[in-house]
């Protein structure tokens, strides 16, 4: 296939996800497929586990996706897609529609389309509240059958998230008690049964219209204070011009707050907007007024440091780590953030691919055990990464002199179950029959935390069903040492170069 060819399909099939209710599976693994030889040739390379693991995701999921699960897989990667199709990241107009019932998406998704913005379907508040805001709505749409499966706080919650987004809200309602409810919580409009189509659309263009009008004028992120993402493409335009003429270099620094997930699933996500707005706060205290801090997304912020002297660029991140470290919250719990950073000294290269090279310093620093400063070199873009096969001492004995050693890519380290710690390395569980029962908790929250991070291998069938379904592979009835060996061999093999 001609490259022109090929760049025409995979932008066909940006747009059947983004357009289409049904999406063949064969299609997502064409653009994975396409991107990854992509990743490679541009030496991106810490960005290929997470197409593998996206990847791998995928194997799990039926022969036809719907529009909700292809664009749930292709979230992790998606800025990446656009960096190498060179596509800029506009906003876009999106809106959102809540509903247990599909056909209410559908009598809505070619009148909004006719609006100039983008429909996107959601089935449940979780999703509405879990859903990346890296474009923020223009309209919000929620079925008032939905408020029965939701506790009164969690409609409050999740209306005050949005206001502070100045998001419009409207209800699609049965009755008067309803309506009452709906602008008692906060909510804009309200469409009870009787209102008519046309009327229905006319509002929400006028809703649609100023929420644009909004956006517009604000270059400030509302619930951090930080710049968005708006602010940073003309602000990374201006340093470059600036490099062009004087030879100005400056630096690009990805910030990320650690264990964020794990903080919002213990604290509520309430509590984890405090904690962005309180740590936004910090870095704007720490670095030099003349440094821009921009919030790059969900627990993401980037820092554009206008200074070329290395130390100056070290010395204020390291501030900012340490500050954050030292602040205090409620809950008696503790903030880090991990940095990665890179100096921008050349012109020809697009702001996405500059945030690419931090973006691997700040794998880097995650991989090193968090809470620190890492500056993106060659020896960090050739660095081993390390693979861990965790497994019982007993089993270990017995596998020592047959199990690998070496891999081109990975440091394989061998350690028992009691060595075993959450990180972001990859990780094989061999589990034999004496674990199964007291290691299930540890593995369900290792599999729900870390995902594809981790591969479970049980070392028989008996002790992979009562493992259930948190296992991802077994050996065999007899815990033969060569298959367990070659199942283990057969992982390393799998992992991404």
């Amino acid at each position: 296939m001609e490259q022109g060819q090929l760049t025409e399909r995979i932008h066909m099939i940006l747009k059947k996800i983004s357009e289409s209710r049904q999406i063949p599976k064969s299609d997502i693994e064409f653009l994975l497929d396409w991107v990854k030889k992509e990743v490679r040739q541009r030496r991106f390379m810490h960005l290929l586990e997470i197409f593998s693991r996206v990847e791998s995701d995928a194997k799990e999921l039926p022969s036809v996706l719907t529009q909700a699960e292809a664009m749930t897989l292709i979230s992790p990667v998606k800025r990446y897609i656009h960096t190498v199709l060179g596509i800029e990241q506009e906003d876009e107009d999106l809106v959102l529609i809540l509903s247990a019932s599909f056909s209410t998406f559908s009598r809505y998704k070619s009148r909004v389309e006719k609006l100039g913005a983008r429909p996107v379907f959601l089935q449940t508040l979780e999703e509405a509240v879990e859903y990346d805001y890296e474009d923020v709505p223009k309209a919000i749409i929620m079925d008032v059958e939905l408020w029965p499966q939701f506790k009164e706080r969690d409609i409050q919650s999740f209306v005050s998230k949005m206001r502070k987004l100045y998001v419009p809200l409207i209800v699609i309602g049965t009755n008067e008690h309803y309506r009452l409810a709906a602008y008692s919580y906060g909510f804009d409009d309200y469409w009870e049964s009787w209102v008519p189509m046309e009327e229905r659309l006319v509002r929400l263009g006028l809703h649609i219209e100023k929420s644009r009008l909004v956006s517009k004028a604000l270059l400030v992120d509302e619930l951090t204070g930080a710049f968005n993402r708006k602010y940073l493409k003309a602000t990374f335009s201006r340093f470059i011009s600036r490099l062009e003429r004087s030879g100005e270099s400056f630096a690009v620094a990805l910030l990320d707050i650690d264990h964020f997930k794990q903080l919002n699933d213990t604290f509520g996500h309430s509590y984890g907007d405090d904690v962005l707005h309180r740590v936004s706060e910090e870095i704007r205290h720490a670095i030099r007024s003349s440094d821009e801090l921009i919030r790059y997304g969900g627990e993401e912020f980037l820092i554009l440091l206008n200074v070329s002297d290395r130390a100056i660029v070290e010395s204020v991140l390291e501030r900012v780590r340490t500050r954050i470290e030292e602040m205090e919250f409620p809950y008696e719990h503790q903030v880090t953030v991990s940095i990665g950073y890179t100096r921008v000294c050349q012109t020809g290269y697009t702001l996405g691919e500059w945030c690419a090279y931090a973006d691997e310093a700040l794998y880097k620093a995650k991989r090193d055990g968090r809470n620190r400063v890492v500056r993106y070199t060659s020896a960090v873009r050739e660095e081993k990464r390390i693979a861990y096969v965790t497994m019982s001492e007993n089993t270990y004995t017995s596998l020592a002199n047959r199990l690998p050693k070496e891999h081109r890519r990975y440091e394989v380290v061998y350690r028992p179950y009691e060595a075993y710690s959450c990180n972001d390395n990859i990780e094989m569980f061999v589990l034999d029959d004496t674990r199964v029962h007291e290691a299930r908790g540890t593995l369900s929250a290792v599999k729900e935390q870390r995902g594809k991070y981790s591969h479970i291998l049980a070392v028989s069938k008996r002790t992979a069903s009562e493992l259930e379904a948190i296992y991802d592979d077994y050996a065999d009835d007899n815990q033969d040492e060569e298959v367990i060996t070659k199942k283990i061999e057969q992982w390393l093999e799998k992992l991404p170069d």
